[in-house]
């Protein structure tokens, strides 16, 4: 998963952005997670160190997102022991709703202050247009990545389904329909209606990417509560009425239902958009704390005891609102990630993320997220692929199989996240050297 644009780079001052219904008031902020100040202004002293983190940037997000990332190749890879202890098994969300929330904060974090002062029909702002059209370009780019990883990803299943095939095994069930029409689905592949599994989560990103126009749009001219609302109208319709984007073959529709899914996403663009105008995304309120371990400990009872609830549990209230289901991202789901996310960020966990150095193994993951997940899937799929059959997942074989897979799939993935670091950090050296600031 990549989950999400990529990160906050250096980059030159712009004004800071209105906020919410209104011009800009007061003095201007300054610090992490803060706008940068007015073109007007004096530029703000940067740090000579090569690989500097941007001023806007959260550290402790990167911290966060090498968990997820951890916890998503645990719940691929393994199929014993290691899969106890992720999220997954003691609530109703999982690291793939953090990583859609992750996204959604990060995205505005590294491309709203490019759209601050965006002109409006009455204006003739050359400047803050070029800005914005930096900004959309820079979205393109993004776009294409993720298309492109997908795809490739894709492909890479697709040869060792066929060595699997060709040496008389059968690892990749998911993909059968594939070997016998290759030709047949590689429109529906292309057109991302055929995600087999492992596969069906670049595709949720490629869809949410060209909703951020909209969104950074309506921020700039402070209406992200605009968005906020036409994005859970969406969700709620979408949930209750069962509708879905078509997949091929079959008809049960995307995985990751991007109409609903796309809330998530947009409730962390608008805390990202929180963060910049206040540096406050989720300020502290005592019984929204006590509300929320509530109902973690709630969801934690519930999977340890009974496991999900049942489909018509709380009949005639519609599932959707009473069963947490992920295709749907239904209200139960929902409220747990956000939940869990309001708790940690105001517990003694934000403060050691936050304490933790940008070259922290968790922190490098996090950075690189897109090929670091890639990374991660491609040796689950190898993983997954090249498990002895009949082999006990619970056993002590299946114990040491996880933990070899855990082994080597994370040293290669934090050896591609250090070696991705080193090269941004030699790329930004010359520039902060020389006093300039890369673009």
């Amino acid at each position: 998963m990549t989950n999400g644009p990529e990160p906050a780079t250096l980059g030159p001052a712009r004004p800071a952005f209105p906020p919410e219904g209104g011009p800009a008031r007061g003095r201007p902020r300054h610090g992490p997670g803060a706008p940068p100040p007015p073109a007007s202004s004096p530029p703000a002293p940067r740090s000579p160190l090569p690989g500097a983190l941007a001023p806007w940037r959260d550290g402790a997000l990167d911290i966060w997102r090498g968990v997820a990332l951890l916890a998503i190749f645990i719940n691929h890879a393994c199929a014993g022991w290691p899969r106890r202890v992720t999220p997954l098994n003691f609530g109703f969300s999982d690291s793939a709703d953090l990583f859609v929330l992750f996204a959604g904060y990060v995205a505005a974090l590294a491309y709203l202050p490019g759209f601050a002062g965006w002109p409006t029909r009455r204006q003739a702002d050359r400047p803050a247009r070029g800005r914005a059209l930096a900004v959309l370009r820079r979205l393109l780019a993004r776009e294409a990545l993720l298309y492109g990883a997908h795809l490739a990803l894709a492909g890479f299943a697709f040869l060792l389904a066929l060595a699997l095939a060709w040496a008389g095994r059968d690892g990749t069930a998911s993909l059968a329909p594939w070997l016998r029409d290759p030709w047949g689905l590689l429109g529906p592949l292309l057109a991302l209606r055929y995600q087999p599994e492992y596969l069906n989560i670049l595709p949720l990103y490629c869809l949410l990417l060209p909703l951020l126009p909209g969104l950074l749009a309506l921020a700039a001219r402070g209406r992200a509560g605009l968005a906020l609302g036409l994005s859970a109208t969406l969700w709620l319709a979408a949930g209750l009425s069962g509708t879905n984007l078509p997949t091929t073959p079959g008809p049960q529709g995307w995985f990751f239902n991007p109409l609903c899914w796309q809330f998530l996403f947009t409730i962390g663009f608008a805390l990202g958009t929180r963060q910049l105008r206040s540096r406050r995304a989720m300020p502290r309120h005592p019984a929204l704390c006590w509300a929320g371990l509530a109902y973690l400990g709630l969801a934690l009872l519930a999977m340890r005891a009974t496991g999900l609830p049942e489909p018509g549990w709380l009949a005639p209230l519609p599932d959707f609102l009473s069963v947490p289901d992920k295709h749907f991202l239904s209200l139960p789901r929902l409220l747990h990630v956000l939940a869990l996310a309001y708790v940690v960020v105001h517990s003694p966990l934000q403060a050691w993320a936050s304490r933790q150095p940008h070259h922290h193994p968790l922190a490098l993951m996090g950075r690189h997220s897109l090929p670091v997940f890639c990374a991660g899937t491609a040796a689950a799929l190898l993983a997954t692929a090249l498990r002895p059959p009949g082999l006990a997942p619970f056993g002590p074989g299946g114990l040491a199989l996880d933990l070899l897979v855990l082994t080597g799939g994370l040293a290669a993935q934090l050896l591609l996240a250090r070696w991705l670091d080193g090269r941004q950090r030699a790329a930004t050296a010359p520039t902060l050297a020389s006093g300039t600031v890369p673009g």
